[in-house]
């Protein structure tokens, strides 16, 4: 047995035994999940391992995973409720052009427009990992609120660990791209119906925020999917120095 095989074994048995997981231990597995990412042909047996801790992991820090159809006709219909609010609201007009001259319900017209917005494109975001999974071979078990209560895709990690480098990071990069083009989507349909900015702006918003994002190179998990890609893409760097 390699020495990484048994750090993945203590792992797991101290995982099991305890529901305070050491930061220590949580930094020490993600280490080592990072060199079976960079391996050109990895483990199958680590591979399992890892995946049997990272889903106790998950389970401490998530109450419950949920079936993924339920989910997805869901956050369809819901989104496409968000999205009639929407168009009503374009219905509505307001000039964009007397901003100065705006009263109560201007503004009150204009939040509404932006928050069903968001909440489509909130509601929708994770059909850009259904999407990118299907596209790069990475599985789902099943969705999930996080601790701030968004709706997210649990991974089915044995698949993500199994897919290549490169997978992984298109993977991330679209489902970050996903919500650029739902809100430029909304955009043009607000700009054709009523010449409403609001889709466009928060386009732009997300444009330039991916941008910021990928030209920093950051890997931090709080710059969502494109932080993902950065650490995906410095993941498959070292994947091809290995070739």
């Amino acid at each position: 047995m390699s020495e990484r095989m048994s750090e993945l074994e203590r792992i797991l048995q101290e995982v099991k035994g305890t529901d305070d997981v050491s930061k220590t231990t949580r930094t020490q597995f993600w280490k080592i999940v990072r060199q079976i990412k960079r391996e050109r042909d990895p483990d199958i047996k680590e591979i399992k391992i890892a995946t049997k801790i990272r889903n106790i992991l998950f389970e401490k820090r998530t109450s419950r995973v949920y079936s993924l159809g339920w989910f997805i006709v869901g956050e369809c219909v819901f989104g496409i409720l968000f999205g009639l609010v929407y168009v009503f609201a374009l219905v509505i007009p307001v000039s964009w052009s007397n901003i100065l001259s705006w009263g109560f319900f201007e503004v009150f017209v204009i939040l509404v427009r932006f928050f069903s917005l968001f909440a489509v494109i909130a509601l929708w975001y994770p059909y850009g990992r259904l999407m990118a999974g299907m596209g790069y071979g990475i599985k789902f078990e099943g969705m999930y609120f996080s601790e701030q209560k968004e709706p997210g895709l649990k991974i089915e990690y044995e698949s993500f660990l199994k897919a290549k480098p490169a997978n992984r990071k298109w993977f991330f990069f679209f489902s970050g791209l996903w919500t650029f083009i739902v809100a430029l989507g909304f955009g043009l349909l607000g700009w054709f119906l009523a010449g409403d900015i609001i889709g466009f702006a928060v386009s732009i918003v997300f444009l330039c925020f991916y941008g910021y994002v990928i030209g920093t190179g950051t890997p931090k998990n709080s710059r969502g999917e494109m932080g993902h890609y950065n650490r995906e893409k410095k993941i498959e760097n070292a994947w091809k120095k290995k070739e």
